[in-house]
């Protein structure tokens, strides 16, 4: 009986569900750096590269799936006697997250919001002027992760997008950051 019943829903809500919608297709690259410089001694610069396929079973509901590839490259001197410090870190963070967008795809103007998880590997290099260099390399994590954006469609199949992207990284000892990028990017409809 029980197996007759779960079949007969299920029945009505297949037949009784919204209309199919043309499966598309979305290619995404994004590049984001910053530098900061201090003094002549200690600067900071970053850059990221961002691929992504997003695969829209819904007008308005995608699976996005991306691979970021992200340098820092940190140098530190406290003062000019001190020994030049060299950090280098590298990342790479493979992510699933699923788009909601609040336009149709032909708006020119297309907000979105998103939600999901990542896979982190991370690692560091410190080099310290006349001494040994040394690694770290953390564990890959799991961890979710968030983002809002804008997608300007500017032809039906070219758009820039723009994103602010949240990781909860962990940090060691049970605690975790707030890992952000902001990124600027093209997009292709396929």
């Amino acid at each position: 009986m029980k197996k007759i019943l779960a079949f007969i829903i299920l029945s009505v809500l297949v037949s009784t569900t919204v209309p199919a919608h043309a499966l598309y297709t979305e290619l995404g690259l994004s590049y984001g750096r910053k530098t900061t410089t201090f003094d002549e001694n200690n600067s900071f610069d970053s850059e990221s590269i961002t691929g992504s396929l997003s695969l829209y079973f819904l007008e308005r509901l995608a699976l996005e799936l991306s691979y970021t590839d992200a340098r820092g490259l940190r140098e530190e001197k406290a003062s000019a006697s001190d020994a030049q410090r060299t950090t280098t870190q590298k990342s790479q963070i493979m992510g699933a997250d699923l788009i909601l967008v609040f336009a149709d795809k032909k708006a020119l103007f297309q907000p979105y919001i998103k939600g999901g998880g990542a896979q982190i590997s991370r690692y560091q290099e410190v080099k310290i002027q006349g001494q040994d260099t040394f690694t770290i390399e953390p564990e890959k994590a799991t961890v979710p992760s968030y983002g809002a954006g804008l997608k300007i469609q500017l032809t039906e199949t070219f758009g820039v997008k723009l994103s602010y992207d949240v990781w909860k990284t962990p940090i060691g000892g049970g605690l975790q950051t707030d890992d952000t990028a902001v990124r600027a990017g093209i997009t292709w409809v396929l």
